[in-house]
């Protein structure tokens, strides 16, 4: 399985998802490929705090050179971003919004799963992630912004469809809602009302500990007892994750 997780507005919890889903499948004795396609870096930071090896940096693919994916735990590989990747997006030439799907298509069946982190916009890098991926998860935070940016990304990904490439959208996951607030009420009836059954059924709830887990490098139910149900959520939006996308997925 290539997964990307997307979303254009910045914020609404891509990277923490992309993490959790990393570990959740790596447990179950999967082995998964993180790439991360954001020259922030915030998904190779979670996931390793030495030096990277230049050979495993995600900027080779736009070098013409395969990148060489770092072991960064128990089956957990790393193709890692930096700063430094931000000057290939400038180059807009055609081929270079193939280069992810390239590499991924002779070395992404060595993995049982493939994640790819996106920026939070839709630019070069975004687009080489929906190209390269069979499928897209997209997270949604409580604000209409990240709402309205889902319509984006379905656009992008319409667009894609027309010229034979890109992914499906796989699900939409609600993330950092607290079930008892209006503002969360009132975005949950409009995703249910807009993309139906396409919204998965668990929602990530808020949680201080989220972005903390993000900064140890541990997933959020390795941490502390109380926030067993925020891992628990976790574990069953990856798992639900699975079964959509080996059982031919939604919509």
């Amino acid at each position: 399985m290539k997964l990307a997780v997307a979303n254009q507005k910045g914020g609404v919890g891509k990277t923490t998802l992309a993490f959790h889903l990393i570990h959740a499948w790596a447990e179950e004795g999967k082995k998964v490929l993180a790439v991360d396609m954001d020259p922030q870096g915030d998904l190779t930071s979670s996931l390793w705090s030495g030096d990277l090896p230049g050979t495993a940096l995600v900027a080779r693919v736009f070098e013409g050179k395969p990148p060489l994916p770092l072991e960064v735990g128990q089956g957990v590989f790393l193709v890692a971003a930096e700063i430094s990747l931000s000057v290939h997006e400038k180059d807009l030439s055609l081929k270079n919004y193939f280069r992810l799907k390239t590499w991924l298509d002779s070395a992404g069946d060595s993995y049982d799963a493939v994640v790819v982190d996106c920026p939070p916009s839709l630019g070069l890098f975004t687009i080489n992630a929906l190209v390269a991926a069979q499928w897209v998860v997209a997270p949604v935070d409580v604000s209409f912004y990240s709402v309205r940016a889902l319509g984006d990304l379905l656009g992008s990904l319409e667009e894609l469809k027309e010229i034979g490439e890109g992914a499906r959208l796989l699900g939409i996951a609600p993330f950092a809602f607290a079930t008892r607030q209006r503002a969360t009420r009132a975005v949950q009836e409009l995703l249910e009302e807009e993309y139906g059954d396409l919204v998965f059924p668990w929602v990530i709830p808020s949680s201080a500990r989220v972005r903390e887990a993000l900064i140890l490098g541990k997933p959020v139910w390795r941490l502390r007892r109380d926030e067993q149900a925020v891992g628990e959520s976790f574990r069953r939006l990856a798992l639900e994750i699975w079964k959509r996308a080996y059982g031919g997925g939604r919509g």
